[in-house]
C-alpha cells in the first residue's frame, strides 16, 4: 500500500476505505481464472490441410502455467458466429495439442476458434479466447476481400477523454482515433484542434493505427472541432460537450523508467464539493490493489502524484479514481512493460538424409516450445495473434486487441507512447460496481475427465454388485458401485472420441452375469453460456481493394490414399474362410485353424501372428507393436463370434480345437478409432444348436464426443516444394512439443525441402510464466 505524506484525512478513514475495496476484490478474484492461447501452426488454410495448434494455459492471477485444467473445449465458428462443431481437447501439465482436419466442404472465408472450458461459464466477464483463420477453397470460385486498403467512404472520428472524463475549466488530454470501418487506421499528420472562433487552440497526428491524442490547457464549455484532411479534402469532427462539474486525471509512465506521474484535476465549481474530502486512487490488476489517498487543499484545483513503477503489476493495469462511499469518478488502463528478453537464436548444426537439424538458444529456461516452419514468403501467416496478445493484453481488456502485434514486437518508449495512446481508447474487462457487489458463485463445474452415469434396467439381486467399465485399447478398467436407484456413475474417465468401452455387472464374487443398462455422457459437449463474438464487420469494400485470392497460385497434392500395412486375403488353395464377408475381415489376414493347430490355444497364436503376449500378476496382456493410441494403450480391440472380449485373462488356455478361424488386421483399417492398434476377430466352432461354447455377459458402449485423438503431424504429400503455391500456402513442419534444457538450449529437426529460406515461429513458456512469441527467418546454406 502507498503511503503520501500529504494525507489530508484520518488512518481511520482510510482503513476502512481501502479495507472495503480489498475485501470486495479478493472476494470477486477468489477463484482461479483459466487463460487459453493457441498457436495454429499458421492461419491461412486450405481444404486438404489440418489446423495443428498447440494450447498453452495458465492461470489469470499467478501468471503462470496452470496444472488442473484437463477439458478443453474448442468451438469453430463461421464469419457470420454460426457454430460449425465443437471438439474436445485433453490438457496435461497446462498443455495440450491437436489438430483440426479442415472440411473440404467449407466455403472461402474468414473463421474462429473459440477456446474455453466449463469453469469459465461462472463468470460474468468472457474468459474465453477467440483466434481467427481464414480458408481458401479454390474449387467454390469465392474471395476472400482485402480489407486492408482503406475506404475512405466509411471514415470515422471518434474522442477519447483521458480517465473518461472531459472537464472544462481544466487541462485535458483528449485520444483520438482515425480510421474506416474495416478499422484501417487515417494516419493524420496536420490536424488541428479549433474553438468556435476559428483559433487553433492546438495540434495534433495520427499513427499508422489512426490512433493520436492532443491537449487543450484551458478547456471552455464550447464546441471545439477537429480539423484535418482525408485525401485533400478538408474533414470537420465535432468533439463533445465538456461537463461543468467532476474530476479528471492524467498519467505518465513512459517517459521515466522507474515512477508513473499521476496529475489530479478539477475546476472551481467543483472544488467546494471535493476539498478535504476523503479520495482515492485504486490501482488494480485481478486481485492485486494498492491505494493512493489523496485530497484537494483549500484554493488548490490539483495534485501531482509520483508512484513508485513497484506499486503496478507488469501488464494491464486500471487506475480507478473513487470518493469515500467508494463511488467511481474516473478511471483508466495503463500498460506497465513486461520484462523479458525475446532473443532467440537459431542455427542449423547438420543436414543429414534430406533432414535438417537445428540448435537454438532462448531465455526460457527448462520451458516447452511449439515451433511452425513455413517458406520465407508464405501467404498464410498474417498478422495472426501471439501469446503475449492472449497474456498480456487480451485478458484484460474489453475488446479484443487487433493491434497487439504492432505495439508489443520490438518494444521500446516510442511503442510504450503508442500503446498508451491506445489504451486510452479502451476498457477494462471488469466493471467496478460489478466487483463491489457480484461476487461470481461456482455454479459451473471444473471438468476433469468425462463422467459417465448409467441405470440398469434389470433387477440387482445382490447389492453387493458392481459395474466393471473396461477398454482394452485405452488401457481402462474401472469398477463402480450401484446406488439405490440402481446407478452407477464412473468419474475423471480419460478415453478418446470414438473408443467402444464395455460394462460388465459382477457379484460379489466378482462373477460376471446379464447386464442390462442405459449410459450416457454428463460432460462431454459442454457449451459456453455467453453469446459469441467477433470482430468482423459487415462492411463496404474500397474501390481500389482488390479481392484476389482467385489469382492464388494453390500447391498441388498427390491424389493418392496411403494404407498402413491392410492386408487382403489372397484366393488360395485350401479350407474356404466362410466369415471374410463380416466385418472388414476381407481387410484382415484370415486363418483357418485345423487339427494340426489344437496343441496351441488362442493366447500362443496372437503371439505367433505379430502380438506382444505376456502375464502380469496373472493377468493376460496382449500389446502391439507400436504406439498410436489415446493415452499411450497399446492393445488391440479383441473380438469373440463379433463380441467384444474386455477381459483377455478369458483367452488363457482356451484351446484352439475350439475354434474356426482366427482373422488378423494389424492396421485397424475399417475398424475406426477403437482400432488404432489393430482388430483381432475370433469365431468359435458351433454346436448343433448353433450357440458358441463362450457366452460373454458385458455391454458395450460408443464414446462419442470425447477427447480428441492426438497424432503426429503429417505433411500433405506435395507434388512439388518448390512451386509458386507451395512457397504461398504450403506448410514445411510443425513440432507442438519441444523442450528447452536449464541453460534455455532446444533441438528440433525439419524436412529438407532445397529452400533459401524459411519462417519459423517459435512460442512456448517456462515453469515460472515466462514468455516467448517470436518469428525469425533462416537462411539456408
Amino acid at each position: 500500500m502507498l503511503a503520501l505524506q500529504n494525507t489530508a484525512f484520518s488512518q481511520a478513514e482510510k482503513g476502512n476505505i481501502t479495507d472495503k475495496i480489498s475485501d470486495a476484490f479478493t472476494e470477486y478474484f477468489k477463484m482461479d481464472r483459466e487463460n487459453i492461447h493457441l498457436h495454429l501452426n499458421k492461419n491461412v488454410f486450405l481444404p486438404k490441410d489440418e489446423i495443428w495448434f498447440k494450447g498453452y494455459i495458465i492461470e489469470k492471477k499467478s501468471k503462470k502455467p496452470y496444472l488442473p485444467t484437463t477439458n478443453v473445449n474448442i468451438a469453430l465458428y463461421d464469419e457470420k458466429g454460426t457454430k460449425i462443431k465443437t471438439y474436445l481437447f485433453y490438457a496435461d501439465n497446462s498443455i495440450f495439442e491437436g489438430n483440426i482436419k479442415v472440411d473440404e466442404n467449407l466455403s472461402t472465408g474468414t473463421y474462429y476458434l473459440q477456446v474455453y472450458t466449463n469453469y469459465m461459464n461462472n463468470f460474468a466477464e468472457d474468459e474465453s479466447s477467440v483466434f481467427e483463420l481464414k480458408i481458401i477453397n479454390p474449387n467454390d470460385g469465392k474471395t476472400i476481400p482485402n480489407t486492408d486498403t482503406i475506404n475512405y467512404n466509411t471514415i470515422t472520428t471518434e474522442f477519447f477523454p483521458e480517465s473518461t472524463v472531459f472537464l472544462e475549466g481544466t487541462s485535458n488530454t483528449v485520444a483520438i482515433r482515425i480510421a474506416d470501418c474495416n478499422g484501417n487506421g487515417l494516419s493524420v499528420k496536420d490536424g488541428e484542434i479549433i474553438d468556435p472562433q476559428g483559433v487553433t487552440i492546438t495540434n495534433f497526428s495520427t499513427n499508422d493505427l489512426g490512433y493520436g491524442k492532443f491537449e487543450i490547457v484551458q478547456t471552455k464549455n464550447v464546441l471545439y472541432k477537429a480539423v484535418f484532411k482525408i485525401n485533400d479534402t478538408k474533414t470537420e469532427k465535432i468533439l463533445p460537450i465538456p461537463t461543468a462539474t467532476g474530476i479528471a486525471f492524467s498519467t505518465n509512465n513512459y517517459t521515466f523508467g522507474n515512477k508513473t506521474t499521476i496529475k489530479v484535476k478539477t475546476n472551481t465549481a467543483s472544488l467546494a464539493e471535493y476539498k478535504n474530502e476523503p479520495l482515492t486512487l485504486v490501482i488494480q490488476q485481478d486481485d492485486f490493489t494498492s491505494y493512493v489517498p489523496f485530497s484537494f487543499k483549500e484554493n488548490s484545483t490539483e495534485q501531482l502524484l509520483a508512484l513508485p513503477n513497484e506499486n503496478f503489476m507488469d501488464g494491464v493495469n486500471a487506475i480507478y479514481l473513487v470518493d469515500k462511499n467508494q463511488k467511481k469518478i474516473a478511471e483508466r488502463i495503463i500498460y506497465k512493460p513486461w520484462k523479458f528478453d525475446r532473443n532467440i537464436g537459431l542455427k542449423i548444426i547438420k543436414k543429414q538424409n534430406d533432414s535438417l537439424f537445428i540448435s537454438g538458444t532462448s531465455t526460457i529456461l527448462s520451458g516447452t516450445l511449439s515451433i511452425s516452419v513455413l517458406p520465407n514468403d508464405t501467404k498464410s501467416l498474417s498478422d495472426k495473434k501471439t501469446m503475449y496478445n492472449s497474456f498480456l493484453l487480451d485478458n484484460q481488456l474489453s475488446e479484443k486487441s487487433t493491434h497487439g502485434n504492432y505495439f508489443l514486437s520490438n518494444f521500446s518508449k516510442r511503442k510504450h507512447y503508442e500503446l498508451d495512446t491506445y489504451l486510452m481508447c479502451q476498457k477494462s474487462k471488469y466493471n467496478w460496481q460489478n466487483i463491489l457487489t457480484t461476487a461470481p458463485k461456482e455454479k459451473f463445474d471444473f471438468d476433469s475427465g468425462l463422467t459417465i452415469k448409467g441405470t440398469i434396467n434389470i433387477p440387482v439381486k445382490d447389492k453387493a454388485s458392481k459395474v466393471q467399465m473396461s477398454s482394452l485399447t485405452s488401457g481402462l478398467s474401472e469398477v463402480s458401485l450401484i446406488n439405490d436407484k440402481n446407478e452407477f456413475y464412473f468419474k475423471n474417465i480419460l478415453v478418446s472420441d470414438s473408443t467402444l468401452v464395455h460394462f460388465s455387472l459382477l457379484n460379489k464374487k466378482d462373477q460376471m452375469y446379464e447386464l442390462k443398462s442405459a449410459s450416457q455422457i454428463l460432460n462431454n459437449n459442454r457449451l459456453f453460456i455467453k453469446p459469441f463474438k467477433n470482430n468482423l464487420k459487415d462492411c463496404p469494400l474500397a474501390v481500389t481493394a482488390n479481392p484476389n485470392t482467385s489469382d492464388y497460385s494453390f500447391p498441388k497434392i498427390a491424389n493418392t490414399i496411403q494404407l498402413d500395412s491392410v492386408s487382403i486375403v489372397a484366393k488360395t488353395k485350401g479350407p474356404k474362410l466362410t466369415n471374410v464377408k463380416r466385418f472388414n475381415n476381407s481387410m484382415s489376414k484370415g486363418y483357418k485353424i485345423s487339427d494340426a493347430d489344437w496343441s496351441r490355444d488362442i493366447l500362443q497364436f496372437i503371439a505367433a501372428n505379430g502380438y506382444d503376449v505376456s502375464y502380469d500378476g496373472g493377468s493376460a496382456k496382449i500389446l502391439g507393436r507400436r504406439v498410436t493410441s489415446f493415452l499411450g494403450s497399446k492393445s488391440p480391440a479383441v473380438y469373440m463370434d463379433d463380441v467384444p472380449v474386455s477381459d483377455f485373462n478369458q483367452l488363457i488356455g482356451y484351446n484352439l480345437k475350439f475354434v474356426d478361424e482366427i482373422y488378423i488386421n494389424k492396421s485397424g483399417y475399417g475398424g475406426g478409432m477403437d482400432a488404432s492398434n489393430g482388430i483381432i476377430r475370433i469365431y468359435t466352432k458351433k454346436t448343433i444348436g448353433g450357440n458358441s461354447k463362450t457366452k460373454i455377459n458385458s455391454q458395450s458402449f460408443l464414446i462419442k464426443n470425447g477427447f480428441e485423438k492426438t497424432k503426429q503431424f503429417v505433411n500433405p504429400k506435395y507434388t512439388s516444394y518448390n512451386n509458386e503455391g507451395f512457397i504461398n500456402f504450403g506448410t514445411i513442419h510443425w513440432e507442438p512439443y519441444v523442450e528447452t534444457d536449464e541453460n534455455g538450449i532446444f533441438n528440433f529437426s525439419i524436412p529438407n525441402y532445397y529452400l533459401k529460406s524459411l519462417k519459423v515461429v517459435i512460442e512456448g513458456i517456462s515453469s515460472d510464466g515466462q514468455l516467448i512469441s517470436e518469428t525469425k527467418i533462416i537462411e539456408i546454406p
